[in-house]
């Protein structure tokens, strides 16, 4: 509907601005043709007079010619006038008339002039050479009162006409406007905002063969290209999905095959030790010290085969997430204090860098010190005697988050041990389950997928890099605890 009113707007004012230009060359077309026969009537009677006027002019100067004038009673009034005299109302129409083309080229000029009841004069001057150098001529002035009358008549029809075109102007302008411009509009913004919503069924109906026609032809040809497109997307995603399913199938299969394999290896041995012993001491020729050790034996290899239970129900249950303010320095001093006996037996040395400050954290402690402990043992049993397990735990800043935000950052922890390293095709491999290079019985291959899974769940993430025969370095990234964080809990 705007649209119609602007429409509306813009054809009244063309047409007033037509008609206001028609009416304005016609008065002036009018006026040069009352100019043009004035001039040529001043030009006849000039000629008639201007020998008499000479003579007076000789005879008795200014006054005898204008005493020449009077008697003549010439009509229209003509009266002598010097050209360069001052500009008075007795000498000149107006102020702004000038008299340089009778002057300078001797020709017939005319001016108008508006009197004192409001209409307007018509002044026709004609030059006359006395033979001296002061220059003057006949003036002949004719009212314009027919001319000012038919003027306003023609105004008044204007006024009128301009009125009835604009009413009928704009009625038919609304009416074309709303029907064949607004209506189609409307139509056309409605169908692309249902196509923008996802609606790609959406199809425009308009007749014609104009411009907006052919747009919403264009419109429902984009709209079923859309809708085949869409279409196409679907089957494809849900051929993805199915597929995806179907490597999740054959990645869970793959998964509980390793780990059956994993579990017979490692149950296997313990569980032979205990069949042995307890078979030795069914028969009743041990002697009770020997029943003792044979049943200290049992209960060892009893209670390693439920540690690996255990960690094969770890890693299959989601355990819930218990996050609380905690500082990392005081984690990795506990961790490295309870893996310093193990580290000794085995012939290995830890030492730790803490932070600086306070490194405080909103983490599940329990899962960080698993999360440790177990990256630690790994790094203990991959070294020689004599080697270093170097820990260490900075602040980290992300340059994301150095552009972005400076209050965000990470704390990291640096595990570095100093033995053979992994080899390339096995580094993207370490983190999955039941993967390991021990040897049957030393380990499940659970450790380090555990450690993985548990810093993902505190919005974490681990890496490691290895260099063959140099050793290898684990990095945990954790999410710091912000200033924002601090002063929200204070």
């Amino acid at each position: 509907m705007k649209l119609a009113a602007k429409l509306s707007l813009v054809s009244v004012i063309a047409v007033i601005a037509v008609l206001a230009a028609s009416n304005y060359f016609a008065a002036q077309i009018a006026i040069s043709k009352i100019k043009r026969d004035h001039e040529a009537y001043a030009s006849k009677m000039a000629s008639q007079m201007e020998r008499s006027i000479l003579d007076a002019w000789r005879l008795g100067g200014v006054e005898a010619m204008r005493a020449t004038l009077n008697s003549e009673g010439a009509s229209p009034i003509a009266r002598w006038v010097w050209f360069e005299e001052s500009v008075t109302s007795t000498t000149r129409p107006s102020a702004t008339a000038d008299f340089s083309t009778v002057v300078t080229r001797k020709e017939i000029t005319s001016f108008v002039s508006t009197a004192g009841d409001g209409g307007h004069l018509l002044h026709t001057y004609y030059p006359v050479d006395l033979g001296i150098p002061r220059v003057g001529g006949l003036e002949f002035t004719r009212s314009l009162a027919d001319y000012d009358r038919e003027t306003m008549s023609k105004l008044i029809e204007f006024l009128l006409v301009v009125g009835l075109l604009a009413i009928v102007s704009i009625l038919v302008v609304w009416f074309a406007g709303v029907r064949l411009v607004a209506n189609p509009l409307e139509k056309l913004t409605a169908a692309t905002k249902r196509i923008g919503g996802g609606d790609y069924r959406c199809r425009v109906k308009l007749s014609g063969k104009d411009e907006l026609s052919q747009l919403a032809k264009s419109i429902n040809e984009m709209s079923s290209h859309l809708e085949t497109q869409k279409s196409a997307i679907e089957r494809e995603t849900r051929d993805k999905l199915l597929v995806t399913q179907q490597l999740r199938h054959a990645d869970r299969l793959k998964t509980v095959g390793r780990m059956a394999a994993s579990i017979a290896h490692e149950i296997g041995t313990p569980l032979s030790v205990v069949s042995g012993r307890a078979a030795l001491i069914a028969k009743g020729n041990l002697s009770p010290e020997k029943v003792r050790q044979n049943a200290e034996t049992i209960q060892s290899e009893t209670d390693r085969i439920t540690e690996m239970i255990r960690q094969v129900l770890d890693f299959s249950r989601q355990l819930p997430v218990e996050k609380t303010e905690i500082d990392l320095n005081e984690i990795l001093i506990q961790v490295t204090e309870l893996l310093t006996t193990v580290a000794e037996r085995n012939g290995v040395s830890i030492e730790a860098a803490l932070a600086d400050t306070r490194a405080l954290a909103h983490l599940d402690g329990g899962q960080i010190r698993q999360v440790l402990t177990n990256v630690m043992v790994n790094g203990i049993q991959a070294m020689e005697p004599g080697g270093t397990l170097f820990v260490s735990l900075s602040r980290f800043q992300p340059e994301k988050a150095m552009e972005n935000d400076c209050s965000s950052f990470e704390w990291e922890i640096a595990v570095r041990d100093e033995g053979a390293g992994i080899p390339e095709e096995n580094l993207e491999a370490i983190f999955e389950p039941f993967f390991t290079t021990k040897d049957v019985g030393d380990g499940t291959g659970l450790g380090l997928s555990l450690a993985y899974s548990m810093v993902q769940e505190q919005q974490g993430r681990i890496e490691v890099s290895s260099e063959h025969g140099k050793g290898s370095e684990f990095q945990i990234l954790l999410p710091g605890l912000t200033r924002e964080a601090l002063t929200r809990e204070a």
